[in-house]
């Protein structure tokens, strides 16, 4: 019955820190915006059951003899859970790293025919994304079709993935999210390096340049040359939305 008391105590809680998210306006460092609103009406619903829940079982407990209670019948797993349940509460929450792109590789775009045009803004924006960008560039097999195509896109500074291209050249980038923070994958361009330009991970920055197609590290790949770059603040939603 313990057990059981402790795991709806611990569901109130986690329930309770997704509201917290949403209150903070938070919630967009793990999952899709659309979801905002569905996560948070699931949390309370899920808090008044689990609520009813420690209720009763606190009720049908008064009923019977207290069992003595010992530190050793609590299960390392309790504690752990635990521990990342105050660091929920104590930590500000984060999106993810530059650093997670080493783990993360952008997936192949394969189209069935060549399909070359230069990205458009969505409807009500003047932004394109990084997705949009390289969803254009990945879906055309005509060599230099972008040379010289201007183009102005908002994401982080990663390095860290560049020592084999030697140091001429950083990424700018930004994680793409369907769902959650869990089936992010990350979207890059190159951005040639200039002595005004050179950044340290996780710099977030608006990139304005034109495509160029270079050989880089014996594959053909475009890169922003001729680079003008303004640091701004991280945004308030860091991941950018399939299809957006």
């Amino acid at each position: 019955m313990r057990v059981n008391l402790l795991k709806s105590i611990g569901g109130i809680i986690v329930c309770g820190y997704i509201l917290l998210l949403a209150c903070r306006d938070q919630l967009g460092f793990y999952i899709h915006p659309r979801y905002h609103i569905f996560a948070s009406i699931i949390s309370i619903v899920g808090i008044v059951l689990l609520l009813i829940d420690t209720m009763l079982q606190l009720k049908l407990k008064a009923s019977v003899k207290p069992a003595k209670f010992s530190l050793k019948s609590v299960k390392p797993a309790s504690y752990l859970a635990i521990i990342i349940l105050l660091a929920g509460y104590l930590l500000p929450p984060k999106p993810l790293s530059p650093s997670s792109l080493a783990q993360r590789e952008s997936p192949a775009i394969i189209e069935p025919e060549s399909r070359c045009e230069v990205p458009k803004p969505k409807e009500g924006s003047s932004i394109i994304s990084i997705n949009r960008w390289k969803t254009a560039i990945n879906s055309c097999k005509q060599t230099s079709y972008f040379n010289n195509t201007g183009i102005s896109i908002t994401g982080f500074v990663s390095n860290g993935l560049l020592k084999n291209y030697g140091y001429n050249y950083f990424y700018i980038a930004r994680y793409v999210i369907s769902c959650c923070a869990v089936d992010s994958v990350p979207m890059k361009i190159l951005v040639e390096k200039t002595f005004f330009n050179d950044y340290p991970d996780g710099t977030w920055l608006t990139v304005k340049g034109k495509l160029s197609q270079k050989v880089v590290n014996g594959q053909a790949e475009y890169v922003i040359t001729d680079a003008y770059a303004s640091t701004i603040n991280q945004p308030k939603y860091p991941y950018e939305l399939l299809g957006v």
